[in-house]
């Protein structure tokens, strides 16, 4: 999925420990196969492939519920997080290597494959359309999160209560370690916090950005523009779960904070 996973857990022996994180990344290697557009071999790329085709594909579990829950944040966020965005990433990165803005034209044309109404769902066989030919998927602001999630239900299920799994910029904690009953210690913008079953996801351009003329953009796109935000900043997001705290980061990265603040509250999140 283009970054590093890390995975601290508690238990009560050595040989339990190494099993089941050793069981979690085998999970992760499940998901990556399926969720990552870095492979061309990837369910995800065989998907899009079609797109265009007219053609129902039926899908995995892992894909269709990831569909399934992007689709209710595209709704939430009011189309500031869109997993269509595949054919604008591939823009972006372009853009990075080349150190050249995309012109109106290439980015009016790619914004044309984009939008969530272009997946069409059939639940009776858990298979899927996608109605725009040349149209990708990029889950690069939500399959960090569904990842943590699966991974810790892994855990979990081989008898590890207390871990934490950290994927670049995400973090996922379970129950607390015995030795620190308030919680995971977490350090946020200088800020420490104790945390229990809980997701926390930041998103910024400190460390992703291309620098064109002397002006940052961030790795960050807007489905709405078509381009990265260009005004450095960054926000941190407390969620219930890895999933929801990896796209809310996203989505609030770039929508206005008034509206970001009151999706948030909706959902039960905090915003750092």
């Amino acid at each position: 999925m283009g970054t590093m996973f890390r995975v601290v857990v508690y238990a009560s022996d050595s040989i339990q420990a190494k099993t089941a994180v050793k069981k979690a990344f085998i999970r992760l290697d499940e998901l990556n196969m399926i969720l990552s557009d870095y492979r061309e071999d990837s369910e995800t790329n065989t998907l899009c492939r079609t797109a265009g085709s007219d053609q129902y594909v039926k899908v995995s579990e892992d894909l269709w519920n990831i569909l399934q829950e992007s689709v209710k944040a595209t709704k939430y966020s009011d189309g500031y997080f869109d997993v269509t965005i595949g054919p604008l990433s591939q823009l972006w990165r372009r853009m990075k290597r080349q150190k050249q803005l995309p012109t109106n034209s290439q980015i009016a044309e790619a914004k044309q494959r984009v939008g969530i109404e272009k997946i069409v769902f059939d639940s009776k066989n858990q298979s899927i359309k996608l109605d725009e030919k040349g149209m990708r998927l990029d889950f690069g602001g939500i399959g960090k999160g569904y990842a943590e999630d699966k991974m810790m239900q892994i855990l979990k299920e081989n008898g590890i209560n207390s871990a934490l799994i950290e994927a670049g910029g995400n973090i996922l904690v379970s129950d607390a370690p015995n030795d620190s009953p308030k919680g995971w210690e977490i350090i946020i913008k200088n800020m420490k916090y104790y945390l229990k079953n809980r997701g926390i996801s930041t998103s910024g351009d400190v460390y992703q950005f291309v620098e064109i003329e002397g002006k940052k953009y961030a790795h960050i796109l807007d489905p709405k523009t078509g381009i990265g935000y260009a005004e450095p900043h960054q926000i941190s997001i407390i969620a219930k779960d890895g999933s929801s705290s990896d796209w809310l980061s996203t989505a609030l990265y770039l929508m206005p904070a008034i509206d970001g603040q009151k999706l948030a509250k909706k959902l039960k999140a905090k915003v750092l």
